[in-house]
């Protein structure tokens, strides 16, 4: 990971090593579903739907969390259609071969996943690359 990174050139490389698009979306029904990530993998192309947020912060973190299953290439076991229905009703699903919906951090997978969110969101804080000017000088002041 070079000492330039961000959200989107890890997003891009993600792309290149999986050789598909990633198309990332927020979906606002997600937060009825109590799930703040979803990451369906098709046949040709991952989609990442997350919930609304707060801040550009929480949706950052979402992403790189369902990123980080895909970089730490979790084989993801089911399907949960009847989810996939729900979220989605234009969606064939057949066209979705796995789902893998974030609520909790309750097994290895989550936690490796969040683990490697952390350390790639720490090295997004610590890139000059596209640093916006902060107020009150916040980087100066606490690194």
């Amino acid at each position: 990971m070079p000492d330039d990174a961000t959200l989107e050139l890890i997003h891009k490389k993600l792309e290149r090593k999986r050789g598909r698009t990633i198309t990332v979306t927020e979906l606002p029904e997600l937060a009825k579903e109590k799930l703040c990530g979803v990451w369906l993998i098709c046949e040709d192309q991952d989609i990442v739907l997350h919930a609304p947020t707060k801040s550009d912060w929480h949706r950052q973190q979402i992403i790189l969390h369902e990123f980080s299953h895909m970089i730490l290439e979790h084989d993801l076991d089911s399907q949960n259609s009847a989810l996939v229905k729900s979220l989605l009703p234009d969606l064939d699903p057949a066209q979705v071969l796995r789902t893998l919906a974030r609520s909790s951090y309750t097994d290895d997978a989550e936690l490796a996943a969040e683990a490697l969110a952390d350390q790639l969101a720490t090295r997004i804080i610590n890139s000059d690359a596209g640093a916006q000017s902060e107020p009150l000088a916040f980087r100066k002041v606490f690194g």
